[in-house]
């Protein structure tokens, strides 16, 4: 029995050369119809459920039998029909993306912030511009943690459909990559009036 299997995608115009893995937590050591349906998704952007895999004109349906089962070997072409997202995931993944984009602009303006924060740290600024810059970078720091929390509660309020895997894991991405600028935000706060602290000493 194969432990993975070299196999060629067709969908539509397109044709995507495969390999076939067990991954390597799995105890069953044999290439099955969902090892071939995850790599296809890889491949083609077409999620499992939106799938369907024919092989000489046969549906692969079943996911539990191996490729041997159903007659693959290595060079098997295999025909797949399917569109990678319908209208509503569609729309999902587009109003997530714009949130991705936000996040990513803050992120940057985050990042200058620390940049010019650590000149203050290094004693580059003189005394009378750090005291009037530290609280404008302060109220900065703070507009960004108000902009990352509406971001959340856009996030929050958005309704994916439980099918729609595809968007629920941008949102699971997108979450964790501004809770770990809110991380940041909270960090450079501190750093601010640390600086603070020392410059009216």
């Amino acid at each position: 029995m194969a432990a993975s299997m070299k196999l060629l995608i067709v969908h539509g115009s397109q044709k995507h050369s495969i390999d076939v893995c067990v991954p390597d937590d799995e105890e069953n050591r044999v290439v099955m119809v969902e090892h071939l349906a995850l790599a296809a998704w890889k491949a083609t952007g077409v999620p499992v459920q939106n799938q369907r895999l024919i092989y000489k004109g046969k549906s692969l349906k079943d996911p539990e039998k191996t490729l041997e089962e159903m007659g693959l070997k290595d060079g098997a072409k295999v025909m797949m029909i399917g569109k990678k997202h319908n209208p509503e995931e569609e729309a999902e993944l587009k109003s997530l993306e714009e949130v991705d984009k936000a996040q990513e602009a803050v992120e940057k303006k985050l990042t200058g912030m620390s940049d010019e924060l650590e000149g203050m740290e290094k004693g580059f600024l003189e005394e009378p511009l750090m005291t009037e810059s530290l609280p404008k970078l302060e109220k900065r720091i703070g507009l960004s943690t108000e902009e990352l929390m509406k971001m959340l509660e856009r996030l929050d309020s958005t309704i994916i459909q439980e099918s729609h895997i595809d968007a629920k894991k941008k949102r699971k991405s997108v979450v964790q990559r501004i809770q770990v600028l809110l991380d940041r935000c909270d960090s450079l706060l501190t750093r601010t009036r640390h600086v603070k602290t020392k410059s009216t000493l």
